[in-house]
């Protein structure tokens, strides 16, 4: 009887697992005894009889994960930083869905924070590489891309005078779209937040910011939070903020930030010093999260079509697999994801703020 349970368990399992996309986290052992109603040294016993047999790998955290014959030939690394960031975590795990519908299984690689991407080991079964770095590239850094033995793809930044291949969001453009869609709704009287290092995509979000709101006679104050490479945001962000709050009153109508997660933190100093978003000062962020839409309120912000800018990443590395001679360079185009933090003002609420 024992043996018949454990083969309808293997066979189901089996089946449930060949089903899962490639490189998918199983649930816990606890959470599969009660997916199946059997005991922990029947799921031991069928996880390691499937792990034989190639459906299932064991990973450094103890979980399995299924990986194809297939997707295991094709494996792309992403190669990025070990600092926390909420929008590298949103875009790895978008990424791996879509991949993995098309076969491909992403091996994520992470360096120190303040090392070259140069210092991971390329591995052997790679197709192609992403690389997504959190500083300027060195002379070193742009050597080992042009002679590497295999393809590699910069994602979120442009080199288009190094030659070097990219697929990267249009940081300008999202500026100009966030101070473009304040003054089509009325404000004037523009606060920039630079709530982020002064790093080359942050210095573009506030150019195309600065230059709309110029263009369009618009007023602008900028406050810079000091933010340096390796600090947390947050901790910056919010007490200069309580601390300009308590030395002056506003004399804008709305604050954009530089990212998402930073604009959250500014919601809440604003609510600390008693005003109100979007009643009293409207908020927009410029980084699209799909957090923000869970935001208090939510927020209104510029970004990129998540799926869609990870399937454009995808469709130029798969070119670069077949043609590996070519050269791609492509800029994945903004929108507003309009939510609830931005408010329509007229003329006289504007008004109010120069009294």
């Amino acid at each position: 009887m024992a043996s018949e349970k454990s083969e309808q368990l293997y066979l189901q399992m089996k089946q449930d697992i060949t089903r899962m996309p490639p490189d998918t986290r199983l649930q816990s052992i606890r959470a599969l005894m009660r997916s199946y109603c059997v005991s922990q040294l029947l799921i031991d016993r069928t996880l390691g009889r499937l792990r034989e047999e190639g459906l299932l790998r064991k990973r450094s955290d103890g979980l399995y994960t299924y990986l194809c014959e297939e997707a295991d030939s094709q494996a792309i690394a992403l190669i990025t930083s070990n600092w926390p960031s909420t929008v590298r975590m949103e875009q790895q795990e978008c990424l791996k869905r879509r991949a993995a519908r098309r076969n491909l299984r992403i091996l994520p690689l992470t360096h120190s924070f303040r090392a070259s991407f140069r210092s991971i080991r390329q591995q052997e079964n790679l197709k192609a590489i992403l690389i997504s770095p959190p500083s300027p590239l060195t002379a070193e850094d742009i050597d080992q891309i042009q002679n590497s033995r295999i393809p590699i793809l910069i994602i979120n930044h442009q080199y288009g005078e190094l030659n070097l291949n990219f697929v990267s969001a249009s940081y300008f453009e999202g500026g100009m779209l966030a101070a473009e869609y304040l003054i089509r709704n009325g404000h004037r009287k523009l606060a920039l937040l630079f709530s982020q290092p002064h790093n080359w995509c942050m210095n573009q979000r506030a150019a195309g910011f600065l230059k709309t709101a110029e263009l369009l006679g618009a007023k602008v104050r900028l406050l810079d939070a000091a933010v340096q490479n390796g600090e947390n945001a947050d901790e910056k962000v919010y007490p200069f903020l309580i601390n300009f709050l308590k030395h002056e009153k506003p004399d804008f109508t709305a604050l954009s930030t530089l990212c998402d997660c930073s604009a959250k933190t500014a919601i809440c100093a604003l609510a600390a010093a008693g005003y109100q978003t979007p009643d009293d000062i409207s908020v927009i962020g410029t980084e699209g999260l799909n957090a923000s839409q869970y935001f208090l309120p939510p927020l209104t912000c510029v970004g990129v079509d998540l799926a869609h800018y990870m399937d454009t990443i995808l469709d130029a590395v798969e070119e670069l697999i077949r043609n590996p001679e070519q050269q791609i360079q492509l800029i994945e185009p903004q929108k507003i994801f309009v939510r609830s933090s931005v408010k329509t003002i007229s003329p006289q609420k504007e008004n109010a703020y120069e009294k």
